[in-house]
């Protein structure tokens, strides 16, 4: 279901927006080799399983002489770090003139401690990211054998074109805004009636064996101390009393059918919930309208994480250009059509019929056949006029 959802967020590719300058960043936002793409992949996952995740913007703690190009020639320039829900262990926001602000967020990290040349051991550690006078502050602590949380280094004081932040550059992103409050995971609900049909799952197999097996019984036999009965086709049961009898207990009735009755109400369940790839096909046709009518709410919540990503990675991608000392507009813009409409001939035909008619623009004929996948997404009126011109109707490109 994650996959498929996810899918749907990027049937077409995010349209991202920035300058020539932040190529590098682009396609490598991490600084590990994941490009924003990748990146966005990974937190719209997180975002669809648990409901949230942060991203920290950060600047390597080196000292680096000279302009900002001479920085990024030595490969040091800002870069995003994606924190899963359950690595956000506490976090505060602070009215500061007029405004709700993140004062402090504390994330859990690993650290690798060599033990000798072959091992190494992981080891917690917690980044405390604070406000101090209107100053951002980092602090690295871990805690020793004792419960006492130990400062690692000194404080940290980040600098942005020479200065020092008024704000922490870390952002929420969750299924509706950007703000610190916990939402209810998406697929909460699905996963709840999955654990239900693993577990009915697990008591039909459990039936299946048990009552699947034909099992010997005995009766009015008295059995001598140590004396055991085997089983098998060079075996015979021979007994002296004439009331012992033998014989085999098998199963019968309809118990095992209410489990497997009780697995396909769950399967219909998840169906319904958002797991669509798990329904059986229509037997009939469905029509559009009603195929619509099913997916609504899906895509009533997958648009909502569509628009809230896209708002986070661009207030993310803003921080990384005022870091990198570039200018120029930036935008990151997730797909939010997760249904090709698709166009009939007729409708083909109609739609260019009246735009000869006079009665619809280029540019509006334009936005229609690109919304219906017949022209590429990427594609702009004026790149689609340019090949028209190159390739007039009736002529031939050489």
């Amino acid at each position: 279901t994650v996959d498929g959802l996810t899918g749907m967020l990027f049937l077409k590719p995010p349209a991202i927006e920035a300058p020539a300058a932040m190529d590098n960043i682009i396609s490598d936002i991490t600084m590990t080799g994941l490009s924003l793409h990748q990146f966005a992949e990974m937190v719209a996952e997180d975002v669809l399983v648990v409901g949230r995740c942060g991203v920290l913007v950060d600047y390597p703690p080196v000292n680096v002489t000279g302009t900002l190009a001479d920085a990024q020639q030595q490969g040091v320039r800002p870069y995003a770090t994606k924190y899963d829900a359950d690595c956000i262990i506490n976090w505060k926001t602070t009215r500061i003139n007029n405004t709700q602000m993140l004062s402090l967020v504390v994330l859990k990290e690993a650290a690798l401690k060599p033990i000798d040349e072959f091992e190494s051991e992981s080891v917690p550690r917690y980044r405390v990211l604070d406000l101090i006078e209107g100053v951002y502050r980092q602090r690295v602590f871990e805690e020793d054998k004792f419960g006492n949380y130990i400062q690692i280094g000194d404080d940290i004081i980040p600098l942005m074109n020479n200065a020092t932040m008024p704000f922490i550059p870390f952002e929420f992103i969750g299924i509706r805004d950007n703000s610190p409050d916990i939402d209810k995971p998406p697929l909460l609900d699905l996963i709840d009636v999955n654990l239900s049909h693993y577990r009915t799952s697990a008591d039909l197999e459990h039936g299946r064996h048990f009552t699947g097996m034909p099992t010997p019984v005995v009766a009015g036999v008295q059995l001598e101390q140590g004396q055991t009965l085997s089983i098998g086709s060079s075996k015979a049961w021979v007994f002296p009393d004439p009331q012992a009898s033998a014989s085999f207990l098998e199963f019968t009735g309809q118990g095992l059918g209410e489990l497997r009755e009780a697995m396909r109400e769950k399967e219909s369940m998840m169906a319904t919930l958002g797991a669509r790839m798990l329904a059986p096909e229509q037997k009939g046709v469905e029509s559009a309208q009603t195929a619509s009518i099913h997916r609504a709410g899906e895509n009533s919540v997958l648009a909502s994480i569509s628009q809230s990503i896209s708002i986070s990675l661009t207030h993310i991608l803003e921080w990384l250009r005022d870091w990198s000392g570039v200018s120029g507009n930036v935008n990151f813009e997730l797909n939010r059509d997760f249904m090709p409409k698709g166009m009939t001939s007729q409708d083909l035909q109609a739609l260019v019929q009246a735009w000869q008619a006079g009665a619809l623009s280029y540019d509006t004929l334009f936005e229609n056949l690109k919304a219906s996948d017949i022209i590429s997404s990427d594609r702009t009126v004026d790149d689609e006029k340019e090949l028209i011109a190159t390739n007039p109707v009736g002529g031939v490109l050489l």
